[in-house]
């Protein structure tokens, strides 16, 4: 191996992941996967730059039958090959949906500097309860809350008709102009 192929696997490098956790896991699960990630960057000769606990959030669409999912950010400075082993831990956590990761900055000075309160995992609140649509509500077939308050709103009664007639005669074949 050169020398400068040895100088670079060495060079500490800045990554992000963000991870989704399933919405029904508690604290104890979402400390168990932040303990573990601390222990691969720091295995790595990495430091913990910052952690924040996004929350509860709605995802684009379903992941394994779930709506909703709880956001993690992880910002951090490791050495080269971190991140596939973190992706493979991440991988292997049932409590995890998704996640993804980002090469910040390639060349990284040694001596970071870390902020005590920006590696502090703040608990995951508890959920609140939301209301599910049923089946029918789902397809349209039963009116839902969101439904009921447009109907609300239109209070004219007045049916107001967005698609023009394609059958309609044009008004200068029927001698109007």
């Amino acid at each position: 191996m050169s020398v400068s192929a040895a100088a670079a696997r060495d060079r500490l490098r800045e990554y992000e992941i963000v991870y989704v956790l399933a919405p029904n896991s508690d604290n104890a699960e979402a400390e168990r996967v932040n303990g573990k990630m601390t222990e691969i960057v720091t295995s790595f000769a990495g430091k913990l730059l910052k952690l924040d606990n996004w929350g509860r959030r709605k995802l684009a669409y379903p992941i394994k039958k779930n709506t909703r999912g709880i956001f993690v950010y992880v910002k951090f400075v490791a050495r080269a090959g971190v991140t596939a082993e973190i992706e493979r831990n991440l991988r292997i956590a049932d409590s995890v949906l998704r996640y993804q990761s980002n090469l910040l900055n390639p060349h990284v000075v040694d001596d970071v500097q870390v902020d005590p309160e920006e590696v502090k995992f703040s608990p995951v609140l508890p959920a609140e309860p939301e209301e599910e649509l049923s089946f029918e509500q789902r397809l349209g077939l039963a009116p839902s809350a969101f439904r009921k308050q447009r109907e609300e709103e239109d209070i004219d009664g007045e049916e107001v008709d967005d698609v023009p007639d394609l059958n309609a005669e044009p008004a200068a074949s029927r001698g109007e102009s």
